[in-house]
């Protein structure tokens, strides 16, 4: 009797988990389990690829390009580079005028005036990641108040300067002021030791710091106000010139010889000892010390004629845009932003061997070169006239350059040397 009510049943109840799972196989298409896969499926980020133009190749860049997609897997990179700065330049400028650049490159001195005019590059003032840039760091890539580029990097040069050859000159402490500067290398030149190299190949380091000292820390504006026809380079330049001239060349401190020199040549007599000071920057440290590991030296500042008026030669490092046309600015956003954390800092410090001047990170600098990080970068008291002018700068730096030589071999006096500035700034205006 129970095995005849149990097939019964048994069939009964088969037939009621086959509705019972058809019932759920047709929720599967509706509200189910399948249609939360889908729904998951259709939220996840769908794949971006993110196209760089950078002047750090890819090894140097890889570390913050794998941190990046570590925490954003859906973004992958279509990354080039081209080496800086000419090169650069002008791959940069082909593609954007073919409509045909990257969604992120960089911005730089040399490019920022066609970037920014041309409306090439996002407006990034007011991004939260921002406020983890100096500010001294945003004049080279604004205008008008505006921000266009993210750096989170600087460098600074100064005069690195022999202890052992201070010590044996009877030099105890660092100058205060430009005529103590010149009474120091008086004094290690009436000691037998030649007090300084400059090659004057440039706007070089010690005339731009001079600058610094002894304009900008009165007139920060100064070279603004020049580019808006307010001043000219006599007024901000013939006291730093002669100043030059009259202490460095007539003295025989600098002598016409030095422009000769490569760089190899004067960082070896430094390290050899045959020198006491030499323009230099970070970049000069691993030659200085593979040369004479013994060495004992440190960089600093050049003084200005009133006390505390120190400045070192220096810029911002070149920033990161993004192209105002990109279909991925979110994603963009996204990348700049995480070269501001931490992790993004220490990872491009750690490739590119750039010198970090991000608010709250401290980043390795050798203890030779901490004087211009904490009291050239960090304090934002670096000037390079290239970077500062706003235009013409290239022809401007040739004319300086002409002029500072032949200031040096006694052809022109400053008072020529800046005429011919202001005369070469007018002409280039009028083109």
């Amino acid at each position: 009797m129970i095995k005849r009510l149990t097939w019964p049943l048994m069939v009964i109840l088969c037939a009621a988990l086959v509705l019972t799972a058809c019932g759920q196989s047709g929720n599967k298409g509706t509200n189910g389990g399948t249609s939360g896969g889908e729904s998951k499926d259709a939220d996840a980020p769908k794949p971006v690829t993110l196209s760089i133009l950078s002047w750090n190749n890819e090894q140097e860049m890889k570390p913050v390009l794998d941190g990046f997609k570590a925490k954003y897997p859906h973004i992958s990179f279509d990354f080039s580079f081209a080496p800086p700065v000419t090169d650069y330049i002008a791959k940069l400028q082909t593609m954007l005028l073919s409509d045909t650049a990257p969604d992120i490159f960089i911005i730089a001195a040399e490019n920022r005036n066609e970037i920014i005019d041309g409306g090439f590059a996002m407006d990034l003032t007011d991004q939260p990641f921002m406020s983890v840039m100096l500010d001294s760091n945003k004049p080279m890539l604004s205008k008008n108040g505006r921000t266009y580029g993210f750096t989170q990097t600087g460098w600074a040069g100064g005069l690195f300067y022999n202890k052992q050859l201070f010590e044996q000159a009877g030099i105890e402490k660092l100058p205060e002021t430009w005529d103590e500067f010149v009474e120091i290398c008086l004094k290690l030149k009436e000691a037998g030791i030649r007090p300084l190299y400059d090659r004057m190949h440039d706007i070089t380091i010690v005339h731009s710091a001079m600058f610094g000292a002894n304009v900008l820390t009165k007139d920060p504006d100064f070279d603004e106000k020049l580019f808006n026809g307010e001043t000219t380079f006599a007024e901000g330049w013939t006291e730093v010139l002669k100043m030059w001239k009259e202490d460095l060349i007539d003295n025989e401190i600098l002598t016409p010889d030095m422009i000769g020199l490569t760089s190899e040549q004067v960082m070896n007599e430094f390290a050899l000892g045959n020198v006491a000071m030499v323009p230099g920057g970070p970049w000069n440290i691993s030659t200085i010390e593979a040369t004479n590991p013994d060495i004992e030296f440190e960089i600093m500042p050049i003084p200005g004629k009133e006390p505390g008026n120190k400045y070192y030669n220096g810029a911002p490092g070149v920033g990161f845009a993004i192209n105002s046309k990109t279909k991925h600015k979110e994603e963009a956003l996204l990348f700049l932003e995480y070269l501001s954390t931490e992790e993004g800092l220490r990872q491009f410090e750690e490739g590119t061997g750039g010198i970090i001047t991000a608010h709250g990170y401290t980043t390795n600098v050798h203890p030779a070169y901490l004087p211009a990080y904490n009291d050239g970068l960090m304090a934002g008291r670096i000037y390079l006239p290239m970077v500062s002018w706003a235009r013409h700068q290239e022809a401007l730096r040739n004319q300086f350059l002409i002029a500072i030589q032949d200031m040096a071999m006694n052809k022109i006096t400053p008072e020529e040397a800046v005429e011919l500035l202001d005369k070469k700034l007018q002409e280039m205006e009028n083109k």
